[in-house]
């Protein structure tokens, strides 16, 4: 009992331990400096309600959608709504006091439905890349994305929050340059994906992971479960197209499928390539290809299956009879 009073400082202590009532001074100090804490905490509290009153959201979605494709297999505009990008963004900010909500990306190289994003009140836009996919695709959505933040600071100075979603660190300058304009900046982001050189979440008054935000669970993958479907598709590809000059198995392409078809992130995509060559299941050979463009016949780097690999095929097949009849 004395304990809780002495807690709630209805009982104090004396420098020898000596327990005593508070004096009246001592009760009214004590009261003031309750009443001042709990002014202070609701000024912050409204401060912060009115931080969010006018909203902006801005999406590298170039950057978000591609990352979450490739190394999570997660479209961000999932139908689960728990677990769509801007459904789970709506309802964090409300939809009344949302001024701006913009997507940035290259629309003609995301396989996204536009009209279900529009549906969704998103103001696309789009800006051309390069044309080009993958490690050979220029992001420049980003620079439109941060011209389209700046000058909205001088269209629309009411905006007091900027809400910013990448995957990166690209943001880093923007999210800067608003804090020092008394803006409040809040950033979702992929850590995995952001640069190792800078913390990102420095530049903003609050951070948060996309992975958490959208419940993507990070599985783990172990290449050597995904070795003789690998092996498979090249057989496969090898019965149907060896004898064809017009076609051959390059990186690329292999690379692609092998995701597609195993259902695999990019990242795995990658160690099960260097794992196959690597143990030599598979080996690049010179294969005669005829270029009809040119018109003309020449020699292309292309995959096959090495004795290593037909001979894990073949006991992969043994087991697999055997199973079968035990």
């Amino acid at each position: 009992m004395l304990e809780d009073l002495q807690a709630n400082g209805l009982i104090l202590s004396d420098q020898n331990g000596t327990r005593r009532r508070p004096s009246r001074d001592e009760m009214v100090n004590m009261l003031v400096d309750t009443i001042s804490e709990t002014a202070m905490k609701s000024e912050r509290v409204i401060a912060k309600h009115s931080q969010l009153e006018n909203v902006a959201i801005y999406v590298d979605y170039d950057n978000v959608y591609w990352t979450l494709k490739n190394s999570y297999l997660h479209d961000p505009d999932d139908t689960n709504l728990e677990r769509n990008l801007f459904a789970q963004l709506w309802n964090t900010y409300d939809r009344d006091n949302v001024r701006v909500f913009k997507a940035f990306g290259d629309f003609e190289q995301i396989a996204c439905d536009m009209t279900s994003l529009q549906k969704k009140r998103i103001q696309l836009r789009h800006v051309y890349a390069n044309g080009k996919k993958d490690e050979h695709r220029k992001n420049a959505s980003d620079i439109e994305l941060c011209l389209d933040a700046i000058e909205t600071t001088y269209t629309d100075p009411n905006i007091s929050c900027y809400v910013f979603v990448t995957a990166d660190s690209d943001m880093i300058p923007i999210m800067s340059r608003l804090m020092y304009k008394g803006k409040h900046v809040e950033l979702y982001y992929v850590p995995s994906a952001a640069s190792k050189q800078f913390d990102i979440t420095s530049y903003a008054h609050r951070a948060v992971d996309l992975l958490e935000f959208l419940n993507i669970q990070v599985k783990e993958y172990k290449i050597e479960n995904y070795v003789i479907g690998a092996l498979e598709f090249i057989e496969n590809w090898e019965r149907k197209f060896q004898e064809n000059p017009e076609v051959f198995l390059g990186r690329s392409w292999l690379f692609m499928k092998l995701r597609e078809v195993l259902a695999i992130p990019e990242s795995a995509g990658s160690q099960l390539l260097e794992f196959l060559e690597t143990n030599e299941y598979i080996f690049l050979d010179n294969k005669k290809y005829y270029d009809k463009g040119r018109d003309e016949h020449t020699m292309k780097k292309s995959y096959r299956l090495a004795a290593k690999g037909i001979r894990c095929l073949k006991e992969y097949a043994k087991e697999a009879a055997a199973s079968k009849e035990s």
